[in-house]
């Protein structure tokens, strides 16, 4: 084997090198797509249950961020937060995450909540009768 032979053989390697790298990268960039998209069917079947419950309208819970990590099989992360008015609130809007999220997903679930239980206040009158709407010019 001659000096030009090795050199070929070299810049071969380190082409098939490269090749290999770049098809990991775009293997993993399509994962992370899907990923994504999954997690955005997750939210949409969340809220769909957050909003479905008529115990829960009027609260202000919102999906803070749902994560679905690249290997299949591991627990997707859902964070939820937001406040209620009663701990019984509080406890029926998990309920209802994780019941939607248990019908539905096919892999284990861990569940983040920071959801906090602020009783609702009577506002004064005065208050009350302060708030305008500026749109429609007319008070609240």
């Amino acid at each position: 084997m001659t000096h030009a032979d090795g050199a070929i053989v070299l810049i071969l390697l380190a082409a098939g090198a490269c090749l290999l790298i770049v098809v990991l990268v775009a293997k993993m960039l399509d994962l992370r797509v899907r990923r994504d998209g999954e997690a955005i069917a997750i939210k949409g079947l969340i809220s769909d249950a957050l909003d479905g419950d008529p115990n829960l309208f009027g609260t202000s819970i919102t999906l803070v961020r749902v994560r679905v990590p690249l290997w299949a099989g591991s627990p997707v992360t859902i964070r939820v937060a937001g406040q209620v008015p009663s701990d019984q609130l509080r406890k029926a809007a998990l309920q209802s995450i994780k019941r939607a999220a248990k019908s539905d997903l096919l892999v284990a679930g861990r569940f983040k909540s920071r959801i906090a239980v602020k009783p609702a206040e009577a506002r004064p009158r005065s208050e009350q009768r302060d708030r305008i709407d500026r749109r429609a010019g007319r008070v609240l």
